[in-house]
């Protein structure tokens, strides 16, 4: 009788393939939270001091009359870009869990927006300080009113915000909506109204639309660190 030898069975189970997850929950929580309130900050400051000048003269007028709350305005916008762009990364990572492609599509364009978004922030501030330097800046500041104009540089940067932002922040909330991914439904429906609101017709008197996103993004930072950051870790 012949004995015919069978090979061991491997019983080690294999482990299931990490997620990946792009940086930890408490700086996407944190990001989330303080590029929102930035960019609402600069957004209140604005309807405090009026609104934007048209002209250049009238603009240095109000630099030179209210310079602490001008200067605030402009590097609070500036410096919250790139917490928003991380912001709206961690938001787009959460969508890829049951849109993967939705949630890369998303978050390339809010990256591209916020690129955009950075290079009018940044002419704003360097303007504001040509402003502020008296009538030996006041050239320089016409000049670079003038480069609005300018088709290059609303290529580079005016088009990728404009088609970034409102394109990516809707392919997001409407991903998030559909497929749930997770957040709360209330949270996308907050950025949706707010991503409308502001290209449309923006404040109505002293209530702006920039509070929505704010709310939402302290909603989703909760969200994301909640259980020790079990849900972004899943994600």
């Amino acid at each position: 009788m012949t004995t015919i030898e069978t090979p061991p069975v491997d019983t080690k189970t294999t482990e299931p393939s990490r997620r990946t997850i792009p940086f930890p929950a408490k700086l996407a929580a944190a990001a989330l939270v303080v590029g929102a309130a930035g960019n609402t900050l600069q957004a209140v400051l604005s309807q405090v001091l009026g609104g934007r000048p048209e002209s250049v003269a009238e603009q240095a007028a109000l630099a030179a009359e209210r310079t602490g709350l001008v200067t605030a305005m402009s590097l609070s916008g500036t410096l919250a870009i790139p917490f928003m762009a991380v912001g709206f990364v961690a938001a787009a990572h959460l969508l890829t869990r049951r849109a993967r492609r939705t949630g890369w599509l998303a978050g390339a364009l809010l990256v591209l927006g916020m690129w955009g978004f950075l290079g009018i922030q940044v002419t704003q501030l360097v303007q504001v300080q040509a402003l502020l330097d008296g009538p030996q800046g006041l050239a320089a500041a016409e000049w670079m009113q003038g480069l609005d104009s300018v088709p290059l540089l609303g290529a580079v940067f005016g088009m990728p915000f404009m088609v970034g932002a409102v394109l990516g922040m809707l392919t997001l909330t409407l991903g998030l909506l559909v497929k749930g991914a997770g957040v709360p439904r209330w949270i996308p429906a907050l950025w949706l109204v707010f991503i409308v609101l502001d290209f449309s017709i923006g404040a109505v008197g002293p209530v702006d639309p920039h509070w929505l996103y704010l709310v939402g993004a302290v909603g989703l930072a909760h969200h994301v660190t909640r259980d020790r950051g079990r849900v972004w870790k899943n994600a």
